[in-house]
């Protein structure tokens, strides 16, 4: 049982360890979660869960922009050692069901790699003369009714009933506190919360299942799916099929980014362009770097000119940042950004305008200037900073030209 082996102290050993070489965890971070879960609490904390005291405090509901446009999305926080307890049981959920998802889950799994899919799609269509079927879940995370949930999770987790009802509990209070006070409201799977990955995991099995079935080369990633069909017969019945799959669980589709796409035409697939004669960083993935960057160089700029950083420190923060963006590893310990798109370009196009990118953002903190000024900061200069470029990586790691 779930609850009993996170009492064990070599699964919380485990779980610790993960958190050490995460990207969002700092020493301090894991530290404190150590302080909680090697206690004798914790474990009470388990105990009461097991005997169905379920005594977590409510969240607290969060509205965060969506990337550069003016929608909001719900993120649901929890307390510190609430959430605590629910990362180390989404560890746990992993490491026990994992194996039962299908394998063109790519979604918070533990060893399935997006770069295995776009080495697979490459292989199988070259020459981009294969029909593809794009689909996106409208608000996938906000639109989960539990009531459905519950009827596809209890027998997924038919060996868990305390487990089982733990979830429901959590996912069925529909209170949150906002700005301090308590509203009641629908919740959803509260979107934000550790384990609401699995939950989307297990919502979409049957899609999955179907799509395996049907399909040579499908995916999907949490609410982005894809299909290669051989025709548009085929391709126009299968997305027929998935339509109803997902209508019956209340879902709805986004009309907007769910079509077929006919051959020969390039598309889109978890941030890569795949074209019929190259395959590249989208053009939404270079917005999105490009938003994150402009904004931490703004942010700093702005520290540099008020006196509360020196240059020098700004540089280095920035450089920081950008190294650490591109060149760290992710929560699974094994896929940093460049891991996972160096494997699945074939040209270095888009890399050579994150260079720019990266480059100008320097720039901007040393002279303050974003007009040609901004050049007295040399290219030495940069490369004095630590700065990796990324076209020079890439050439490293894959030892090819476009």
């Amino acid at each position: 049982m779930i609850f009993e082996d996170m009492k064990n102290s070599v699964n919380k050993e485990a779980f610790l360890a993960k958190r050490r070489t995460a990207i969002a965890s700092s020493p301090a971070i894991v530290d404190s979660m150590a302080a909680y879960i090697l206690t004798d609490r914790f474990n009470d904390d388990i105990q009461r869960l097991i005997e169905g005291d379920y005594y977590f405090d409510l969240p607290t509901l969060i509205l965060l922009r969506k990337g550069q446009s003016n929608r909001k999305r719900k993120v649901y926080s929890f307390s510190e050692e609430n959430k605590i307890l629910l990362q180390y049981l989404t560890f746990m959920l992993m490491e026990k069901y994992d194996d039962l998802f299908p394998d063109t889950l790519y979604s918070f799994r533990k060893n399935n790699s997006v770069g295995k899919l776009f080495r697979n799609i490459r292989n199988y269509d070259p020459h981009r003369d294969k029909y593809v079927i794009k689909m996106d879940i409208r608000s996938f995370g906000e639109s989960i009714e539990p009531a459905i949930l519950a009827k596809i999770l209890k027998p997924f987790l038919a060996d868990e009933p305390n487990l089982y009802s733990f979830i429901m509990w959590l996912i069925t209070r529909n209170q949150y506190y906002r700005f301090g006070k308590v509203e009641e409201g629908f919740t959803s799977v509260l979107p934000g919360n550790p384990i609401v990955s699995f939950l989307q995991n297990v919502f979409l099995l049957e899609a999955d299942r179907f799509m395996i079935e049907n399909s040579r080369i499908c995916c999907r990633y949490t609410d982005d799916i894809c299909m290669l069909c051989e025709d548009r017969s085929s391709a126009e019945g299968f997305m027929e099929e998935l339509k109803k799959i997902i209508t019956n669980l209340g879902l709805s589709l986004n009309e907007e980014k769910s079509c077929i796409i006919p051959p020969g035409v390039g598309y889109d697939l978890l941030g890569i362009k795949f074209d019929p004669d190259m395959t590249d960083i989208s053009e939404n993935t270079f917005l999105k770097v490009s938003y994150k960057m402009k904004h931490r160089a703004d942010s700093l700029c702005r520290r540099v000119k008020k006196g509360k950083l020196t240059e020098k420190e700004g540089l280095r923060l920035m450089a920081g940042y950008i190294l650490f963006y591109y060149y760290g590893k992710g929560e699974d310990n094994s896929i940093s950004w460049t891991d996972r798109f160096f494997q699945c370009i074939t040209t270095s196009r888009s890399l050579k305008k994150l260079d720019h990118l990266s480059q100008d953002c320097l720039r901007y903190i040393a002279t303050g200037r974003r007009t040609n000024a901004k050049y007295r900061f040399r290219y030495n200069d940069i490369r004095n900073t630590g700065y990796v470029p990324l076209v020079r990586a890439y050439y490293s790691r894959n030892k090819c030209y476009d």
